[in-house]
């Protein structure tokens, strides 16, 4: 059977840290965190979402949330927005320092009705993820749901779910292209977020400029370009798009360029050596705070009154701040895992600042953990030693045994996290394996320092 039909209490249900609407750097972050998150983009309506839940509480639910079991946790891939909608009014403590105000609102609507954490979701649930996408794929990325997903959000799911079509894959090349231009993050953020994407790809990822740059992919996704000026006027037309004109004076949005035609005219008239007045008007509307923080936007749209969300708030000084690989240096016993840890070590420090290498060292943590997992298993249980994979085995032993002295060694939160279950840990170094996972450093970090704990339990130096 593809689904079975379960009630399930919310406190077992989890969001999923891979859903279309977060960001990657949010890959492994908390409940607590993905929640901010939702709360922090009005066009999620999670707040009105409440509202609903309290005043419909007596009704049937009309839609079944869709659960996949990953055999570690049930994890919810439809229905993260209303999962955080209950689990707000069952716990409001969640936003407790996130915002007061809804926290007095939230407890107030809750001493109406009768929630709490063993509150009841009719769920479908499968242990096949590919089925679970296919209601993905019904809802969202055909477009049949209340809160559609944005442009970028559209990309993101493609992207993750492994089935872009070209179009797709364009934008996705032109995005981390984009990334990685000389230009200050504040701008690259503000052309690929709500207000100025889908202008930006309507210009940049369409017919007229596929055949006015060029524009194609490689066999490994990356941007390729047959103009050689193309990343100068690449500037050039992030600055129109986000001053909405031209240094001539021209307007430049969809409603004047609304046509193949006039778009393609106008890319055509982008020149290389605008870059220079790019970058003097960068110079010149840089700002500078009394505490020496440097800032700047050419962007018209006014920032809208929200709850501040940049990076997700971490537990711990070490997971916010850290970026040494496995969070601080391994003083282990000679061996293969001592050797191995050396070595990718030394290929993390000569390439700390190029994302090429991520995807790189990702297969290296889940590589380590195996290697560590042979030599356990070498040294404990020769039967067993002879699978082809023991590093989830392993892992399972770690959990437990590491489990046991949580009251007595000062883990990370992170750590402490996994151990009680919060973390998949498991499932990401196999993503990191196949290569099927959009690889941010943040996310290769803080799996590196719980793997670095799990190296320092069993392999430290005496």
């Amino acid at each position: 059977m593809k689904f079975i039909e379960r009630k399930i209490p919310i406190e077992k249900l989890f969001l999923w840290d891979e859903n279309a609407r977060f960001p990657d750097q949010y890959y492994n972050s908390d409940e607590k965190e993905l929640i901010k998150y939702f709360l922090s983009k009005p066009n999620f309506k999670l707040k009105e979402f409440v509202d609903e839940i309290v005043n419909d509480i007596d009704l049937p639910h009309l839609e079944k949330v869709v659960v996949w079991d990953s055999s570690e946790q049930l994890i919810v891939l439809e229905g993260n927005r209303r999962l955080a909608g209950y689990k707000l009014l069952a716990n409001p403590e969640l936003v407790i320092d996130i915002d007061k105000k809804f926290f007095s609102l939230l407890l107030s609507k809750k001493s109406t009705i009768n929630i709490d954490t063993n509150f009841l979701l009719d769920c479908l649930v499968s242990e096949d993820k590919d089925q679970c996408y296919r209601y993905i794929d019904r809802k969202h990325a055909k477009g049949n749901n209340q809160v559609g997903w944005l442009e970028p959000e559209r990309v993101n799911y493609s992207k993750r779910r492994g089935v872009e079509s070209q179009n797709t894959k364009i934008k996705i090349a032109i995005t981390e292209f984009v990334r990685k231009l000389d230009l200050p993050n504040e701008l690259i953020n503000e052309v690929l977020g709500q207000g100025y994407v889908t202008t930006f790809y309507r210009f940049i990822a369409t017919g007229p400029a596929k055949e006015t740059f060029g524009l194609s992919t490689n066999e490994n996704g990356e941007l390729t370009y047959t103009d050689k000026f193309f990343p100068d006027k690449l500037k050039v037309i992030i600055h129109n798009v986000l001053k909405k004109k031209d240094f001539e004076g021209n307007t430049v949005d969809t409603r004047e360029l609304n046509k193949n035609p006039e778009i393609k005219s106008y890319l055509e008239s982008v020149k290389s050596e605008n870059v220079t007045k790019v970058n003097n008007e960068i110079e010149n509307n840089k700002k500078t705070d009394i505490f020496g923080n440097e800032t700047i936007k050419l962007g018209t749209k006014k920032s809208q009154q929200q709850t501040p969300i940049i990076v997700p708030h971490r537990k711990t000084p070490t997971s916010k701040e850290n970026t040494i690989l496995f969070g601080k240096s391994l003083a282990l016993r000679a061996g293969k895992v001592n050797d191995l840890y050396r070595a990718i070590l030394n290929i993390y420090e000569k390439n700390e600042f190029d994302s090429t290498v991520l995807p790189i060292i990702g297969m290296s943590l889940r590589l380590i953990t195996e290697v560590a997992a042979r030599v356990y298993f070498n040294e404990n249980d020769t039967d067993k030693s002879k699978k082809d994979q023991l590093y989830n085995d392993f892992l399972k032993i770690a959990k437990n045994e590491m489990s046991l002295e949580k009251d007595s060694v000062n883990y990370l939160s992170l750590t402490t996290d996994w151990l009680d279950g919060g973390n998949n840990l498991e499932g990401m170094l196999a993503k990191y394996a196949h290569g099927n996972i959009t690889v941010a450093k943040d996310g290769i970090l803080k799996n590196s320092f719980i793997i670095g704990e799990i190296l320092e339990y069993y392999y430290k130096r005496q």
